[in-house]
């Protein structure tokens, strides 16, 4: 929202009636109550619009009721797409996920040239989100003037559920991150991509899809460089694929069967770092001018956000804040001599 105020656009917030809407404390702009799964509340929200930028989803890799996922993700983005012909839209943002996408056909790399594939899809997050992209392209075969965005695993400031990106971080900061396998991952800031998405709105050619990324590293760096910002031990035990695997079977039949809550670890957050590669941004440098943070400001920031707002626990944040290191990293600036 800020940064599209900050580029000169005027903004409708659309949130959902029983939604957490705390980030929009503070915030001079205009709310209208909005229910993805009902059409008439989404026609009657998107009246009078001109631009709109979709990010509302279900961003999560386990729900007690895994249809939810797709009712919000693939029916949600459905009514979305409706109410927006219907009212005339000019221009509209969609934001998928880098979870849509296959490696490049000459390249190990995920880039906007990798295909939608629904046998590489396991996963009721990556499927619905591969759905909902399909039903975006066909709207704009049809003449709808949209773009698609792919951010990354976004963390930052504001992740108040939290999502599963800023799990990794909350996991680390809070002692649980035990063992790591070492998967590709490419982490990025959430204003980074907020800026992304205004880029993609204003310069953004229709049809086209942007990855909007930070720096690619592996899970085992990304441990120690929050070890080095937090004063917390980084994981030594790497675990091997197949235990891994096996791991987010068990996580996810218990929390079916026997907790009915969110597991640490579940099947699909497993194949998904199992099948992770290394991302290509550079398109959307080229064509929106569109910049990224560096890694450990980016994982600063995330860890200064839910240590400040008592996501960690007490013994850690005052670790943390002991260690004396993550003030000046947050802010960007380098440590001390």
């Amino acid at each position: 929202m800020r940064v599209l105020q900050e580029h000169g656009h005027e903004v409708v917030a659309l949130v959902g009636a029983d939604l957490d809407s705390g980030n929009l404390e503070g915030v001079d702009v205009e709310r209208r109550d909005l229910d993805l799964l009902d059409a008439g509340s989404v026609h009657k929200a998107l009246d009078g619009g001109e631009v709109l930028v979709h990010n509302a989803a279900c961003y999560s890799f386990w729900e007690p009721d895994p249809q939810y996922i797709y009712r919000v993700n693939v029916g949600g983005t459905r009514h979305v797409l409706a109410a927006a012909r219907e009212h005339g839209y000019r221009r509209i943002v969609y934001t998928s996920s880098t979870a849509t996408l296959t490696p490049s056909l000459d390249r190990d790399v995920e880039s906007e040239e990798g295909l939608l594939d629904l046998r590489r899809f396991h996963g009721h997050y990556k499927c619905s989100k591969m759905l909902a992209e399909i039903a975006v392209l066909r709207e704009i075969a049809r003449g709808l003037p949209g773009v698609i965005v792919h951010p990354t695993a976004v963390i930052g400031p504001g992740d108040r559920r939290p999502t599963p990106s800023g799990g990794i971080v909350l996991h680390f900061i809070n002692g649980r991150m035990k063992a790591y396998a070492d998967t590709a991952l490419n982490l990025v800031d959430v204003e980074d991509v907020a800026r992304g998405h205004v880029l993609a709105l204003e310069r953004g050619e229709p049809g086209e899809r942007y990855i909007l990324g930070g720096e690619n590293s592996g899970l085992g760096e990304v441990a120690g460089l929050l070890s080095e910002l937090t004063g917390i031990a980084a994981p030594r035990v790497a675990i091997p694929a197949g235990l891994l695997g096996v791991a987010g079977r068990v996580g996810e039949w218990l929390a079916d069967h026997v907790t009915h809550r969110t597991p640490l670890v579940d099947r699909e957050s497993t194949l998904h770092a199992l099948r992770n590669r290394p991302v290509d941004s550079s398109k959307a440098v080229r064509e929106l001018g569109y910049s990224w943070r560096p890694m450990r400001v980016t994982l600063a920031r995330a860890v200064h956000w839910f240590v400040e707002n008592g996501y960690c626990k007490p013994r850690f944040a005052r670790r943390i804040r002991a260690h004396g290191v993550l003030e000046r990293a947050a802010a960007g600036l380098p440590a001390e001599a």
